[in-house]
């Protein structure tokens, strides 16, 4: 290796890279406009406005990351979409950095990329705001700083490592699942040897303690996390068995993507020149097994793909130029981008509503929510973008139809944090107050509640409102075509006069899931 190839830090494919990546960032803003605001935006919002240490079902990493860009750049649906685009396209160029440090020449570094361009769950987690864009990104630097190790046995690399590691718990504690799974694969191969290094451990402690106040919130808050984990597991993740996530793993990552990270897998075992970085093949092996076997929602794993689809590019490229096969190297780029344009309108908002439901039935794929929900005539990454304008708007009527002095004492009530981020979100336009909702971080928040003796409820049955207050009526009702069902034919009720303070039933309606 020459000293100059020892020296460069960007790839020898930087141009294409930065092309395929910049081309990935106009396709997601570009189309970000066409659907309204998701429902975990609202409450990312909501958190980035509410800013602490940690929340009932993610650490602060993400939020902190949105309130500052928020402040700088606003929270219009095109300010807050650009931060998941970005990350997409980071994530592309950095595939190409691990196919290079995995020994890929330039043409290997551009499939890569395009394969990674090419994984259809990654246009869906990067098409909002939310902690997976910069989980899939934490992931893969952290792959690539373990390869980088392992090509140059540079023992403070596990310093940064332990950094990047702290900074992706402190985003979404499923990057516990790669630490552990990394370690514990290290076990099975010449990589342990690092067990007895000082660097390694200094790493491991630098990463647990960045994660220490996420750890000192929960205590604070009676372990919120674990009762969000318990709840989600038991009630809430569709138990789709070790058969159906695997299935679910080849649809994430595309059909034709699977043969070449299968490949991967594979080289990585097997091959004479990938072999020296089987750890990675044993951690995906170790992760996937655990996470089957969990009952985990299978998009859990999808932050894995790039580097296994490097591996599997490194491996296919070299076998084709030894077979003098060098021009399906073209091809098999060209046939990737073919299948992802004809997938494109299912994963993004390229069509109307109506047009991307006759669509999906067109070509016979209807993806499922991993969660013990009914589908509408949208997938949930697509329905829980609809119905929110018209809920804000009829609680508005209702609140807006009330004297001055009982605004003084009304809130509105709702079910979920999608419905209380709606209402903050777009009821400033009518001058509501913030929601209240038991869901979540928003159970912690609970504004203005010690004084309120109206409540506007959104949803719910009418029996359970009248053991609360004496007076219920139900005013309206909100009907939404392509939301999720359960979010459309909601009644909305006005209630009067509490039998007891609020507070004092606070407490029962705590959801956390």
């Amino acid at each position: 290796m020459s000293n100059s190839k020892k020296r460069r830090i960007l790839p020898n494919s930087s141009a294409y890279l930065i092309g395929i990546s910049l081309l990935y960032v106009f396709i997601q803003l570009i189309t970000a406009s066409n659907y309204p605001v998701f429902r975990d935006e609202f409450y990312y919002i909501d958190c980035a406005n509410n800013l602490s240490f940690g929340y009932v079902d993610h650490p602060p990493l993400s939020i902190y990351i949105l309130a500052i860009w928020k402040s700088i750049f606003g929270d219009s649906l095109i300010s807050i979409r650009v931060l998941p685009a970005l990350s997409g396209a980071l994530l592309i160029f950095l595939c190409g950095m691990l196919t290079e440090s995995l020994g890929g020449n330039r043409p290997a570094q551009i499939l890569a990329a395009i394969s990674v361009f090419c994984i259809p769950a990654y246009w869906v987690m990067n098409s909002f705001y939310s902690m997976n864009s910069f989980d899939i990104l934490i992931w893969a630097a952290m792959f690539y700083l373990l390869i980088r190790i392992i090509n140059t046995e540079n023992e403070k690399l596990w310093v940064v490592f332990g950094i990047i590691s702290g900074m992706g718990l402190m985003n979404k504690i499923s990057v516990g699942y790669l630490g552990l799974g990394i370690f514990a694969a290290m076990m099975l191969t010449r990589e342990r040897k690092w067990y007895l290094n000082k660097f390694f451990w200094l790493g491991g402690v630098i990463a647990v303690f960045m994660f220490i106040p996420y750890v000192i919130w929960n205590m604070q808050n009676e372990f919120a996390t674990l009762e969000f984990i318990r709840n989600a597991s038991e009630f809430k993740n569709a138990g789709i068995g070790p058969i159906g996530f695997a299935k679910e793993q080849l649809l994430l990552a595309g059909p034709l993507n699977f043969l070449i990270w299968f490949t991967g897998v594979a080289a990585l075992l097997f091959s004479v020149k990938l072999k020296p970085y089987s750890v990675i093949a044993l951690v995906y092996i170790i992760i996937f097994i655990f996470l089957a076997l969990s009952n985990s929602k299978p998009y859990y794993l999808v932050p894995a793909y790039p580097v296994l689809l490097s591996s599997g590019v490194v491996f296919i490229t070299e076998f084709l130029e030894k077979k003098k096969m060098g021009i399906m190297k073209p091809v098999i780029g060209v046939l990737l981008i073919l299948s992802m344009s004809v997938l494109l309108p299912a994963v993004i908002p390229v069509l109307s509503p109506q047009e991307t439901s006759a669509y999906l039935k067109t070509i016979g794929l209807m993806p499922e929510s991993g969660e013990k929900q009914v589908i509408g005539k949208l997938p949930q990454y697509f329905a829980d973008r609809f119905g929110w304008k018209e809920m804000t708007s009829k609680a508005a009527g209702v609140y807006n139809s009330l004297g001055d002095e009982e605004k003084k004492h009304a809130a509105i009530y709702v079910q979920n944090y999608g419905e209380a981020g709606a209402i903050n979100y777009y009821g400033k336009n009518f001058n509501l107050p913030q929601a209240l909702c038991g869901h979540n971080n928003h159970f912690l928040w609970k504004p203005g509640i010690d004084s309120l003796t109206t409540l506007i409820i959104i949803g719910g049955k009418i029996e359970d409102h009248l053991k609360v207050f004496e007076e219920v009526s139900q005013v309206d009702i909100i009907e939404s075509e392509f939301s999720m069902p359960y979010e459309s034919g909601l009644a909305v009720f006005l209630t009067r006069k509490p039998k007891k303070p609020l507070k004092d039933i606070w407490n029962s309606v705590k959801k956390y899931i």
